[in-house]
């Protein structure tokens, strides 16, 4: 029987990634000229599109792996790699915010839930529920 609180960390963490693939839908115009610059130096603008999309596709199985790991399959280590990239998500938006950058409300949220699921993974019942696999 899973644990109420890997329940709890599927439900936050999921929306945590519904809403950042809301917020980069969102904000996918700010983006796109962004890697437009970015990408003009080596003369591939032209492919800032198809550089979004699958960075957005990269970033979504990324997240939705280490998701299934942690709550499916119970690797314990999963959950300090989903602890080292919330603090690092909380890093870069803190960075941002402080040097004038835009961060969207909808992005912080999206941080702000994973940061709340990732609490959900090192409670004692789900501590046990992680060495329980490994007996």
């Amino acid at each position: 029987m899973r644990p109420d609180s890997i329940r709890k960390f599927d439900i936050f963490y999921l929306a945590a990634i519904a809403i950042g693939l809301a917020s980069s839908l969102l904000n996918y115009d700010v983006q796109m000229d962004a890697a437009a610059v970015e990408l003009s130096t080596a003369g591939l603008q032209d492919q800032a599109g198809t550089v979004m999309l699958v960075t957005l596709g990269l970033i979504l199985a990324f997240n939705m792996l280490l998701w299934f790991l942690a709550s499916r399959m119970r690797i314990g280590f999963v959950r300090w790699i989903l602890l080292v990239v919330v603090l690092i998500s909380v890093a870069t938006r803190l960075m941002g915010i402080t040097q004038g950058a835009n961060v969207s409300i909808t992005d912080l949220i999206s941080v702000l839930l994973k940061a709340i699921s990732v609490f959900f993974l090192f409670r004692a019942d789900t501590s046990e529920w992680f060495a329980a696999r490994s007996e």
